[in-house]
């Protein structure tokens, strides 16, 4: 896998510079120029970086497979940055006067600012590190403006119109245009992840039968979480191991149209159906009380590398949730006490009360089948409470594991 992965970075490092390597051959056959090769390297290799962006948003299951879509995710947002200051250095070393090729670069620029800026304010906890200012802005923003999730991701997209007025401005320069190859690469470089891009969100949403399913129980678990299962409309569902994630949306009136990526609490041994585990946070898990069985909802899944069954096994493990971050765990303690109970597991849970923790009667029929199982719940908001109090620290973990190195960790919060 980890060989997989590096040919994958290399490859990518590759055509990353193909275009610039181009570029540069063209022009030492005519004499180098300094300025000339910078304009060229930064320009190319920004629309490059930008191209992949597209790529990376198409939530492609080989990409997934070696390196994990939140990862991606994360990624993505590191080379838009890149890419906006190569396209800035670019713009400050051409020195042509304006014309209708530069127009549009001036265009596509302003609005890759303008939607990372708002990206960054409104969809983003964070980039390279918190910065307090920023966090003040997204806050007064967002209570403020009261954009919906659905319109945030709407503003988003605007950055694919913004792609295809960059390779506008790129074929209109000479250097492009006199040259067949170049031009036909750059060209490729949009099509194909535009192309992937297109099925990601319209071919599959509405084309693809395997993503068609019905909502087959609703479960609500607290006052404010509630489980969601769903069958297939057609065939069977997908293959996933236990911690992995879906995204879904729900064909219901009450309840916001975009998709939502979601952690898979179901077992992969429960034949037939796989369900969804939710807090209600925001605009959409908020209206989840009004789904009905019988609603029809599209499911892309599955994706993420979060599962015991993904690394290499380990005889003991160790859960660690906090809140919500316990669903994971559910869809692997299901497996395991449906086809690995010979394994050494604690699960620690840190919540507010008693009155957030789900499946309680499920948590005791694992310690009577698991081999050896052991749920520590930690509540941090109920002095009354005979178990563990305050917050899950190294202390607690000690206290219930004597040898560390022997386990495991999973963590999710």
């Amino acid at each position: 896998m980890k060989h997989k992965r590096y040919f994958i970075i290399l490859f990518s490092f590759i055509l990353l510079f193909l275009p610039f390597a181009i570029f540069f051959k063209d022009q030492s056959a005519g004499g180098i120029y300094l300025n000339s090769i910078l304009l060229g390297f930064f320009g190319l290799t920004a629309y490059t970086l930008f191209t992949f962006e597209l790529l990376l948003v198409s939530k492609n299951k080989f990409l997934d497979k070696h390196f994990g879509l939140d990862k991606l995710y994360r990624f993505h947002m590191f080379i838009a940055v890149i890419a906006i200051v190569f396209s800035l250095i670019h713009k400050l070393l051409n020195n042509q006067r304006d014309s209708f090729q530069t127009q549009f670069g001036d265009v596509a620029l302003t609005i890759f600012i303008a939607v990372g800026v708002f990206s960054l304010l409104m969809m983003v906890s964070r980039l390279f590190f918190k910065v307090p200012l920023v966090d003040y802005l997204r806050k007064l923003l967002t209570n403020t403006l009261k954009i919906k999730y659905q319109h945030k991701v709407l503003l988003h997209n605007i950055m694919v119109i913004a792609i295809m007025i960059l390779l506008v401005h790129i074929l209109l320069a000479s250097p492009v245009r006199s040259d067949l190859t170049l031009e036909t690469i750059l060209i490729l470089y949009f099509v194909i992840p535009f192309v992937l891009y297109l099925y990601n969100k319209i071919g599959k949403v509405y084309f693809s039968k395997k993503h068609k399913y019905v909502v087959s129980d609703v479960i609500k678990e607290t006052n404010n979480i509630i489980t969601l299962k769903f069958k297939p409309k057609f065939g069977k569902i997908f293959d996933y191991t236990p911690g992995q994630f879906l995204y879904v949306r729900i064909s219901n009136s009450e309840v916001p149209s975009d998709e939502h990526p979601f952690t898979i609490s179901s077992s992969p041994t429960e034949e037939g159906l796989v369900g969804i585990t939710v807090k209600q946070l925001g605009d959409f898990s908020n209206n989840l009380d009004n789904v009905n069985v019988g609603d029809s909802a599209y499911i892309d899944g599955s994706y993420g590398n979060f599962s015991y069954l993904k690394k290499d096994k380990s005889d003991k493990l160790c859960f660690i949730a906090g809140g919500i971050g316990i669903t994971p765990f559910l869809g692997m303690l299901r497996y395991i006490k449906a086809k690995d109970t010979n394994k050494s597991v604690k699960l620690l849970w840190g919540v507010r009360d008693e009155s957030e923790i789900i499946c309680m009667e499920e948590f005791k029929s694992f310690s009577n089948i698991i081999n050896d199982f052991e749920f520590i719940p930690v509540l941090s908001n109920d002095p009354n409470y005979n178990g563990e109090k305050g917050f899950i620290d190294e202390e607690k973990i000690k206290r219930h594991i004597k040898n560390i190195s022997d386990y495991d960790f999973y963590i999710c919060g």
